[in-house]
């Protein structure tokens, strides 16, 4: 999915992405209930448009009405025991500057082992979950407001032997943010899918 300007737009995504998005669940281990919305085999299209100057935490609760309204959205929250990792600050504090305003038109880049973009500390768990599947990235950084993020790492399954190797997820927060993963165990918030249509009523 992606967020441009007041827009957000699903392609061909499962259900559960879509409620990723809304509910702001970091990882797809934070997300409980039938195995349908996790699968291939039900794919969506999902436009919603907000207001002018609509705020992303504006965009995630119309996404979040959308899908109570289409697909009937049963949901509710609990915690759970589990394995994480923590996004903390690394020993010698994080290396990433604030920013104030994000310029007008500005648009990050996500892909590969790769990050450039302004984003909160929240968002930035939320995107290292897509690559780090092996257990839940929570922010615990205490960082507040937009940081000016530039990661570069490499992904193990697209390593190539005849190329020189890449820092790791790990050593890359580390040396280029000064930000580190820890692992943890201990309480962590789902969202339990209650109930939800497959066949979402018509706009």
């Amino acid at each position: 999915g992606t967020v441009r300007r007041e827009q957000v737009t699903f392609g061909n995504a499962m259900l559960n992405d879509c409620i990723r998005f809304a509910f702001g669940m970091a990882s797809d281990a934070q997300i409980a209930g039938p195995d349908w919305i996790k699968s291939m085999e039900f794919l969506y299209d999902v436009v919603a448009k907000g207001a002018p100057g609509a705020s992303r935490e504006q965009l995630q609760a119309m996404m979040q009405t959308l899908l109570e309204e289409r697909f009937k959205l049963v949901t509710h929250r609990e915690q759970k025991e589990m394995s994480y990792f923590a996004l903390v600050p690394a020993k010698n504090g994080p290396k990433i500057q604030a920013v104030k305003d994000v310029p007008d038109g500005f648009r990050g880049t996500t892909y590969g082992g790769r990050i450039n973009s302004i984003l909160p500390m929240w968002g930035l768990a939320y995107l290292l979950s897509r690559f780090e599947r092996e257990r839940p990235i929570i922010d615990q950084t205490g960082l507040r407001g937009m940081y000016e993020v530039k990661l570069e790492w490499t992904l193990q399954q697209l390593q190539n032997a005849d190329a020189a190797p890449g820092p790791s997820l790990f050593t890359a927060l580390n040396e280029q943010l000064g930000l580190r993963l820890e692992a943890r165990k201990g309480p962590v918030e789902i969202l339990v899918v209650d109930s939800a249509e497959k066949v979402p009523t018509e706009n």
